[in-house]
């Protein structure tokens, strides 16, 4: 298959992409706040896989499965809000809070865009 042209890339698009990495981040730090020892890193680990395993088939731009907005939104906010509650379940609520309205916003923001 040819190379394709690389699609346009705005700082909007790069912040979602940081934000999709925070919430891997925050889910397995989530974990370990959950339950203590290597059982809360597996829950993490765990909790995170199950998030990229939905953003990969549902969300990524090269999913052939990928939802149409206003859908996707929606299942992006309910993803970036239930991150937020393990956070906050955590004891890592401020995160959790400060995350959520972030990713929900710049997420918000990218679907007002969408076309």
């Amino acid at each position: 298959m040819p190379p394709t042209k690389p699609e346009d890339v705005g700082i909007l698009d790069a912040i979602a992409f940081f934000v999709e990495l925070a919430m891997v981040i925050l889910l397995i730090f989530a974990g370990h706040g959950l339950a203590s020892g290597w059982q809360g890193w597996a829950l993490g680990a765990f909790l995170a896989f199950v998030a990229v395993g939905i953003w990969a088939q549902w969300m990524a731009p090269t999913s052939d499965k990928r939802l149409e907005n206003p859908t996707r939104f929606v299942v992006q906010a309910m993803m970036f809000a239930t991150a937020g509650l393990y956070a906050a379940a955590a004891g890592l609520t401020w995160w959790g809070i400060a995350f959520a309205v972030i990713a929900i916003a710049v997420f918000g923001a990218l679907a007002r865009t969408d076309h």
